[in-house]
């Protein structure tokens, strides 16, 4: 039993691959097939048409494919072309953080300018108010710095000295802020109030090198200051125009990422398209198989038969081997499978049979006890007749005795009559005896 299962596996086993090659080959076969019509129309489309249907279903799913890569394109494109505005934004960013510290270095460079000038009117005399007590506290404060770095003593001296040089370098620090600030103010303040053409800016011809260049040619306070607020309406038309440029290219960027949504990202989108052509992609084989199986199968019949050429006939015979080799070892197992079947009914006869001879003996038993029952029965019965016949002839002779006397006559011979009980105990150890003999 064991062999023959065996022997089944190992058939099933081998009609396994042979399927599986047969299944390949097929694959091939239609694939070779399909290229073949490209976007050729060999197939009435209906329902009988399984050609046709099979095509169908492989331009769609090429057509999804083609589809998805197009879109990947486009998403990578549109990628390319985000990094450059980023590249763009980065650089105009970098350019107009420049120009801001010039402006300010500009605006402090003509405050001071200004507050130098003797004649620079109302507008510098808070200023400079501010600017003298600063310029005292500052040269105070460094002052207080030298003579606490001259200071010798022991421990705790230093300590409280170091103690007091943080203070001064913290609040010498802030001074000087405070001093740069008032420049840049005033420097501003003088920009806001001046009108461009003050500075001859309103041609566009100048440039940002010709106005510096006219600065340093300046040699007089008054030429320094009118330099310095050509250059910095110069700058400042530079940074508004850098401004525009950036608002329009932030915008742009803003546009081109909304195309796909603020929920995914270029990225998690391609990797979404690349997931479902691999998924399409997976459905092709079953494509394949089916349009192989069907020119395999038309016996020179029908549209399909008409693709076929002689580079495809070594394909053909093969799979019909594989096809007689797979029938041959299925009609092997089905036939092992029978004498397995066989074998088991007769396993289950001998069992039937088996079972009979025990029922049949337990029923011969069960006779001879019945028998053995009924004869012990009869012979209780046969005693039963025999006491009944005592009893009534005993109670016939007592009448009569009676009825001439008044009472029951004695025996003969003096002895009492025997009432026949102790032959009936004698009967029944005998009969007692025969069961148990029996």
């Amino acid at each position: 039993m064991d062999e023959r299962r065996r022997i089944i596996k190992e058939l099933e086993e081998k009609n396994k691959a042979e399927a599986e090659d047969r299944n390949r080959l097929l694959e091939g076969l239609g694939e070779t097939l399909l290229l073949r019509i490209g976007e050729g129309e060999p197939f009435l489309v209906n329902v009988d048409d399984e050609p046709g249907t099979v095509l169908i279903e492989y331009r769609k799913l090429l057509k999804e494919i083609a589809e998805a890569e197009a879109n990947i394109k486009s998403i990578e494109k549109t990628i390319v072309q985000l990094k450059e505005l980023e590249e763009v934004i980065a650089g105009k960013e970098e350019e107009y953080s420049r120009l801001d510290r010039e402006i300010t270095e500009i605006h402090v460079e003509l405050g001071k300018s200004l507050l130098m000038r003797l004649d620079s009117g109302d507008i510098t005399n808070p200023s400079r108010q501010q600017e003298e007590a600063l310029l005292y506290k500052i040269d105070e404060l460094e002052k207080k710095l030298e003579g606490l770095e001259a200071q010798e003593g022991g421990f705790f001296s230093w300590i409280g000295k170091n103690a007091q040089i943080a203070v001064s370098r913290g609040l010498l620090l802030k001074s000087k802020s405070s001093l740069q600030k008032v420049y840049r103010c005033t420097g501003e303040k003088f920009l806001s109030d001046q009108p461009e053409t003050l500075a001859d800016i309103d041609n566009e011809e100048d440039s940002e090198s010709d106005i510096i260049a006219e600065t340093d040619a300046a040699g007089s306070p008054d030429g320094d200051t009118a330099g310095i607020t050509r250059k910095a309406f110069a700058l400042k038309r530079s940074i508004s125009s850098l401004t525009d440029d950036l608002l329009a290219l932030k915008n742009e960027y803003k546009s081109v990422g909304d195309i796909y949504g603020t929920g995914s990202s270029p990225i998690r989108l391609i990797k979404g398209l690349e997931k479902n052509i691999s998924l399409t992609k997976s459905g092709f084989p079953k494509v394949y198989l089916s349009f192989g199986s069907l020119a395999a199968d038309c016996h020179g019949e029908g549209a399909i038969s008409s693709l076929l050429t002689e580079e495809d006939n070594p394909v053909l015979e093969k799979a019909k081997l594989f096809v007689i080799h797979i029938a041959e070892r299925e009609h092997e197992i089905e036939r092992i499978h029978t004498t397995i079947k066989i074998d088991n009914e007769k396993a289950e006869i001998e069992k039937f049979k088996n079972a009979i001879l025990s029922q049949r003996q337990k029923i011969s038993a069960a006779e001879t006890a019945i028998a053995d029952l009924e004869k012990a029965i009869s012979l209780s019965e046969q005693h039963i007749g025999e006491w009944e016949g005592f009893l009534k002839e005993d109670h016939g002779g007592k009448d009569k005795k009676t009825d001439e006397t008044g009472k029951e006559p004695e025996p003969a011979g003096g002895k009492k009559r025997h009432s026949g009980k102790g032959d009936g105990r004698k009967s029944r150890a005998g009969t007692g005896g025969k069961k148990d003999s029996g």
